[in-house]
């Protein structure tokens, strides 16, 4: 029983954390405040725990330990569902195949901007689009119907007016 609670309360401890770290890089001040204080808890306890009884009972830190990796994977897990934040994308393609995508996207209601560019093979157009992590698989999927085109996504730390919407953090 000791075993299980240590797994799930270790478990719990480092998706928090992950996540916690995430809300960090991306300047989410009160949120990742909040999980700290949540996190640091359960350490305090969970550690005194494991390392009060090691010496008797080794299996502890094993439970620890394992819990600490599965840990890692489960709070990537939560933030990739959570989605958090925005994204760039940049697409670069023909002009034909630019103008017909910026049309789509527009459609969607996504504020595109579009500028000339070069490539290897000459004149391109590249559209940049800022959207919600949220949105990435979806566009990305529309995207996969055009060949010979471009596209890089990026993390955005920060953004300061524009077309994008707010949304609150979690809803």
């Amino acid at each position: 029983m000791i075993y299980a609670v240590i797994f799930l309360a270790k478990l719990f401890e480092v998706a928090v954390t992950t996540v916690r770290l995430v809300l960090t890089t991306r300047g989410n001040r009160v949120a990742a405040s909040m999980l700290a204080a949540v996190e640091i808890t359960i350490w305090i306890i969970l550690t005194s725990t494991v390392l009060l009884g090691m010496a008797d009972d080794p299996m502890r830190a094993v439970a620890f330990g394992a819990a600490f990796v599965v840990g890692i994977f489960l709070g990537m897990v939560i933030e990739d569902k959570l989605a958090l934040g925005l994204s760039e994308i940049e697409i670069i393609a023909d002009f034909e195949t630019a103008k017909e995508i910026t049309v789509l996207l527009r459609a969607k209601g996504y504020g595109v901007t579009t500028f000339d560019c070069e490539g290897r093979e000459g004149k391109k157009l590249a559209i940049n689009l800022k959207i919600h992590r949220k949105d990435i698989p979806m566009t990305m999927r529309q995207l996969k119907q055009y060949n010979d085109i471009f596209v890089t996504v990026t993390d955005i730390r920060s953004l300061s007016r524009g077309i994008i919407e707010r949304r609150l953090l979690m809803k």
